[in-house]
């Protein structure tokens, strides 16, 4: 049997006011038919489904259509988790009644982790998971991190070895794992990484949250990534479907062909406003120009040729940044929060943070988090 593993579908997502809905439901559809020409009847999404705890109408319409025809059109099974951007509430309604129809769909942290088999195989279904969840079932345990908390929670679990083991889940794994700057961390302090041995009684992991496709430890631990570029940083990296074959856990890959996508180029404001200097226009933009000074009005005349230029930066300006005492804007908006705390604390106080007061700071910050996710 073959199944495709897929995550951070992220629907509903805008880029500087840009709505990527179009986009995604054309490679949704691509994907379909991609799967019934080469006759793979399971489909893995590992979470992040929505974008937003509220998805728009558009969204939710986009994931019914495209569920509907995955169903009924096509006879393609799906098993679907949460992940940190959407609600559980939401996405598990119904849940009951369609899972006797092909869909089955987890958000919501069980004592027993729930599964569904296909002969020999067991896919286990586990949502994003946060440590106080787990605290709730476990509250006389000492957890105090994702790490912590996973671990204690799959002690407490149940494999079947003379089955094949496949877990989906939607959690940071890896601490050498390539991140972007399009995902959300899940903590403050990089409390949210575990380590990907928590896994290691299962043959296969389709894990969600990461949006660069890559392995993690071995070959059958891997995030698929999302389905396309959601940040500039991301345009260097070739998005991918994965197939897996659980005869013998072979896996292969294929890219999907967006009519729009991401892209970054380098050049001076002259070479751009030629009519050739780029042959896809429609692309969502970015432009550093190598320009020594700023061009007056550079982004109003660009977006003459190129109607979905998002932003320009200058080279000369960055370079002129990362020598001076000043930290860069792109630094700045990369740090976690706990780190921004921590630098303005030094910059007023003239200090660091001790140890006891930084896990004073990091526990309000996490709970914080929580209460505007379960607002």
């Amino acid at each position: 049997m073959k199944f495709v593993h897929i995550g951070d579908l992220h629907l509903g997502k805008v880029i500087h006011q840009y709505s990527l809905l179009d986009i995604q439901r054309e490679l949704l559809f691509e994907l379909l038919t991609y799967m019934d020409e080469q006759d793979i009847r399971l489909l893995v999404i590992a979470g992040d489904v929505y974008d937003r705890l509220i998805p728009s109408q558009e969204a939710v319409n986009l994931l019914d259509d495209f569920l509907s025809q995955a169903l009924l059109t096509y006879h393609i099974q799906v098993l679907m988790i949460s992940g940190n951007h959407d609600s559980r509430d939401r996405l598990h309604f119904a849940s009951s009644i369609l899972s006797e129809n092909g869909l089955h769909i987890e958000t919501y942290l069980k004592e027993n982790m729930a599964f569904v088999e296909y002969g020999k195989t067991r896919f286990y279904l586990l949502p994003f998971v946060k440590p106080s969840q787990v605290k709730m079932l476990y509250p006389d345990q000492d957890i105090h991190d994702y790490q912590s908390a996973l671990s204690f929670y799959l002690s407490k679990q149940s494999l079947d070895y003379d089955y094949q083991n496949i877990l989906v889940t939607h959690q940071f794994v890896g601490h050498s794992s390539v991140t972007s700057e399009s995902e959300v961390p899940l903590s403050v302090g990089g409390s949210e990484i575990i380590d990907a041995s928590l896994f290691d009684d299962f043959d296969y992991v389709a894990l969600g949250h990461l949006h660069a496709p890559q392995k993690v430890k071995r070959e059958t631990m891997r995030y698929s990534g999302s389905l396309m570029c959601y940040s500039f940083d991301e345009v260097n990296q070739k998005k991918l479907i994965v197939i897996v074959d659980t005869d013998d856990l072979s896996i292969t890959t294929h890219e999907l062909h967006p009519g729009q996508t991401l892209k970054k180029y380098q050049g001076t404001f002259a070479q751009f406003m030629q009519n050739d200097f780029i042959e896809k226009k429609d692309d969502f933009l970015a432009f550093e120009l190598l320009d020594e000074t700023i061009v007056p009005h550079a982004i109003e005349q660009l977006r003459v040729l190129y109607p979905h230029l998002l932003q320009i930066t200058y080279q000369y300006l960055m370079k002129h940044n990362q020598t001076s005492s000043f930290q860069p804007i792109q630094s700045i908006q990369q740090m976690d929060t706990l780190s921004l705390f921590e630098q303005f604390y030094q910059d007023v106080k003239s200090q660091k943070l001790n140890d006891l007061q930084k896990d004073v700071v990091k526990t309000l910050l996490e709970k914080a988090g929580e209460e505007s996710e379960n607002y």
